[in-house]
């Protein structure tokens, strides 16, 4: 495996600026939402962990997903060609790039228990 970590696990939400109140009542270090492929997102910081909450998936006009609650896990590759070999691909290879999160190859795979993993590879920092 090229598996270097785990990014985030991704959320949609119908009500972003609520989710977003709540986690920094929560003590959550939360970015600012933002416009990000025709929906709007923002990272809620838990310690060492991240929650990437959506208003709409990448992936929702192509594959079937929740009106609302976990979409999926979000692992770092350092080989993305060779981590998807001999998976269900459900979406991508695509190029995204955001301001918080820079440039990067994603690509959405079908998992057991009606779950998806996003394999990601850093391509560029954020600036």
């Amino acid at each position: 495996m090229t598996i270097t970590g785990v990014a985030n696990l991704a959320v949609k939400v119908r009500d972003l600026d609520a989710a977003v109140a709540f986690y920094r009542r929560a003590g959550a270090v939360v970015t600012d939402p933002d416009e990000w492929h025709g929906a709007r997102r923002a990272d809620v910081h838990l310690g060492p962990l991240q929650i990437t909450l959506f208003t709409k998936a990448v992936y929702e006009d192509d594959v079937d997903v929740v009106d609302e609650g976990f979409l999926h896990v979000a692992l770092f590759s350092d080989d993305l060609d060779r981590e998807v070999e001999g998976h269900d691909v459900a979406w991508g290879p695509a190029v995204v790039s955001g301001p918080t999160f820079g440039t990067r190859r994603i690509v959405f795979v079908n998992a057991p228990g009606r779950m998806r993993l996003e394999f990601m590879e850093q391509l560029e920092e954020p600036s």
